[in-house]
């Protein structure tokens, strides 16, 4: 584990020092303030890069407290990654090509790693048409399937791994139990197996919701939700706070089974056995067929979470 968990390491710092080449200061927007635990994992990954390099965090906004004054930005800007470009969520869609086609021109748009996954026609002519046509704009992306699907639309994309492997290794409590499992409930599921025993990522806690329903509703106070914003501390806490939930589901387990790509790296960093299961776009094992074949972590796939349950008993 220990060799898989470095050598994922160094693979992503060199692939981030591509992304962040000569950039010392940045705007972070789209911090992830919703109780996804992998999106703040993702955001606690690049923070812990950046502070390995160097490179400052000015500011930083998660989509409801993003204002206008972004769009004037002179320093680089960056996107949080993770999710789907041009996948299931319009409106996160739509979000991200209005900053693309709204910010300064000569400033430059990142695009941290992102799955790729134009899940309609008219999705991918508008990440052509409002995104993709950005003049001064990096686009990394975290598999190679990804890559071949930008082909013609965006030139070089920058193949990365997830943030994630940045945090290197994650401490957490040992195995109380055999197995865990945490199954996705949403769209992106490929399963309609009702499993009593699997869990998703849990809400928040009672501080957190109110705190992210009162930044989410600044969307519609324009320049005033500045005053709802943290400072770039302020949001690494409040995603440390969402890890450490996601922690705790997976801990008990030996063995954890999971559909979603970041319960599965997040386990692998904790040095759990992980048996995965791929989600409706392939997410897990297109990645893990983009960067496991050298670092060969401790992981199984199964066709189904009934195939998982039975590899977990041998």
């Amino acid at each position: 584990m220990a060799n898989y968990v470095e050598t994922m390491r160094k693979t992503a710092g060199k692939a981030y020092d591509s992304i962040y080449e000569d950039v010392s200061r940045l705007v972070f927007v789209d911090f992830p303030d919703y109780p996804n635990v992998g999106d703040s994992a993702i955001a606690l990954g690049q923070f812990a890069y950046y502070r390995s390099r160097g490179l400052v965090v000015e500011r930083c906004y998660c989509i409801g407290t993003l204002t206008p004054k972004v769009l004037e930005s002179q320093i680089p800007v960056v996107i949080n990654g993770g999710g789907n470009i041009a996948g299931f969520f319009d409106g996160i869609d739509a979000h991200r090509n209005d900053i693309s086609s709204r910010l300064r021109g000569d400033t430059l748009l990142i695009q941290a790693p992102q799955s790729v996954h134009f899940a309609t026609e008219s999705a991918k002519k508008k990440f052509t048409e409002y995104f993709a046509s950005r003049p001064a704009l990096r686009m990394a992306v975290r598999d190679q399937q990804a890559v071949d699907a930008l082909k013609g639309i965006i030139e070089d994309p920058l193949l990365a791994p997830d943030a994630v492997h940045h945090l290197g290794r994650i401490e957490a409590a040992d195995p109380s139990q055999r197995v865990v499992i945490l199954k996705r409930k949403d769209k992106e599921s490929a399963s309609k197996a009702d499993l009593e025993s699997s869990v998703d990522w849990l809400r928040d806690s009672a501080s957190l919701r109110i705190g992210a329903f009162l930044r989410w509703k600044g969307k519609y106070v324009g320049r005033g939700a500045e005053l709802l914003n943290l400072s770039p501390g302020g949001w690494e806490r409040v995603a440390k706070r969402r890890l450490a939930r996601g922690i705790q589901i997976l801990a008990p387990g030996e063995v954890v089974i999971t559909d979603r790509l970041h319960a599965m790296l997040i386990a692998l960093q904790m040095g759990r056995r992980v048996i995965a299961v791929d989600n409706a776009n392939q997410k897990l094992s297109k990645y893990a067929n983009t960067w496991f074949q050298s670092a060969q972590p401790d992981i199984t796939f199964a066709s189904s979470f009934e195939q998982a349950m039975q590899l977990a008993r041998k």
